[in-house]
């Protein structure tokens, strides 16, 4: 399952091999067990907080942080992570989305 995530991360960021993401990949799956849809939360929370990011003079993905620091990047419960993504809205979204949760579903 590691190999997997490796290869998912190393072809989504457009590196050529797993071994070029493999800190990334350690802590990555450190903190999801490998479930794909908290794989794609993680390095989306990687993004948002410029933990990686694109380089535009190299032209490509890149992350220069250690492990701690991915580590403590990246929320332990799937809930804290969509809180964070939530609360990086700009106020205004934020209001809509309250008002939103009020309408029923039906």
């Amino acid at each position: 399952c590691l190999d997997d995530i490796g290869e998912f991360l190393s072809d989504t960021l457009g590196k050529d091999s797993p071994s070029e993401v493999a800190t990334l990949t350690e802590v990555i799956f450190k903190k999801t067990l490998g479930n794909i849809f908290f794989v794609k939360q993680a390095l989306e929370e990687l993004v948002r907080k410029n933990a990686v990011f694109y380089d535009t003079i190299m032209f490509s993905w890149e992350y220069n942080v250690s492990t701690v620091q991915l580590d403590n990047y990246i929320s332990d419960d799937v809930i804290d992570a969509i809180k964070s993504k939530i609360t990086g809205f700009p106020t205004e979204v934020r209001m809509i989305v309250v008002m939103m949760s009020f309408i029923p579903n039906n």
